[in-house]
């Protein structure tokens, strides 16, 4: 794995904090957005240096920011490069100055764990859950920035994820490159019981109090398919959402037509060239043998006409 650039004149930050805020009490929880292609042996970081910490998304649906799952590994655990662990918030609409919403932090332990509840040793990547704590409200349309704050132990680098290459996710980017994009999915959650006006509603999955919710670690875990390897630049996929780009997009490139078809193309026109061919020389035949039909009946009727009338001629003239 290559190393992420090195920051120059950076403010190393110390230990990094756990978040004190509570994780949201949602009744309901469905995947938003989603990127799930990645370039083969290519990892990025997160670094706690603006310019250098972010990753964005645009919202599909309205609700509360409950997860973001990112794909990858745990990083070297002894290096002078990678910190243990690295936490941060969520801006909305700019990486620098939108208004802060929520909390959220990721250890290298939680990332061993979470890769071993899914049969996987911490050299190999998987899905790595981040859980949000506080009410990030999710806006259909607006972007969203994943923010690092602080990276424990002194270091200015945390983490090992995959990501694409060629813009394959129109809806944001990450802070690499502007066609760069982290392999991840988002999930919000709706506060309200959609059934409270029928029934009773029932208690919401997640609690205030830590010591009810289970560890991710410890909680079963549910199987997410493997995002894909690109082949070359990747397929170019289609946003969640309608939204206007920051930066212009250029139309997609029109999809060559493969060879197969374009040979079974012209054969059904030859075939109808040859039978409207053969039907007017049909038609000059039949009007030819019509017209000597005709010519002859005419001639057969001007020698019989002919010949009664000098028929006539004599026989009156001898009568006479």
């Amino acid at each position: 794995m290559e190393l992420p650039p090195v920051i120059e004149k950076a403010e190393i930050s110390g230990k990094a904090t756990k978040p004190t805020a509570n994780f949201p009490k949602v009744y309901i929880e469905e995947l938003d957005q989603s990127q799930e292609f990645f370039k083969e042996q290519h990892e990025t970081s997160f670094s706690h240096v603006p310019s250098k910490n972010w990753m964005s998304f645009t919202a599909g649906k309205n609700g509360i920011l409950t997860k973001i799952l990112l794909f990858g590994k745990a990083n070297y655990l002894i290096s002078e490069h990678y910190g243990s662990g690295m936490k941060g918030f969520v801006r909305e609409n700019n990486p620098d100055k939108g208004p802060k919403l929520g909390e959220w932090s990721l250890s290298r332990d939680e990332i061993v764990n979470q890769l071993s509840a899914q049969g996987l040793m911490e050299t190999q990547a998987g899905w790595i859950t981040i859980r949000m704590r506080g009410e990030i409200p999710q806006e259909s349309g607006k972007t969203y920035f994943l923010i690092c704050q602080e990276i424990s132990d002194g270091r200015p680098w945390f983490g090992a994820f995959a990501f694409s290459e060629g813009n394959t996710y129109l809806g944001g980017r990450h802070w690499l490159h502007p066609k760069h994009d982290l392999v991840f999915r988002t999930y919000v959650g709706k506060v309200s019981d959609p059934a409270q006006n029928q029934q009773k509603s029932p208690s919401p999955n997640t609690s205030s109090d830590d010591a009810d919710i289970p560890s991710v670690a410890n909680s079963t875990v549910i199987q997410l398919p493997p995002p894909q390897p690109m082949l070359e630049d990747g397929p170019r996929i289609t946003p969640t959402v309608n939204y206007k780009p920051a930066v212009e997009v250029k139309d997609k490139k029109s999809v060559p037509v493969p060879a197969a078809e374009k040979k079974a193309e012209p054969v059904e026109p030859k075939t109808k060239k040859k039978t409207t061919a053969v039907s007017p020389v049909v038609e000059n035949i039949e009007t030819e043998s019509v017209s000597k039909e005709e010519a002859t009946k005419q001639d057969r009727e001007v020698e019989s006409s002919q010949n009664n009338s000098l028929f006539d001629r004599l026989f009156k003239k001898d009568a006479k």
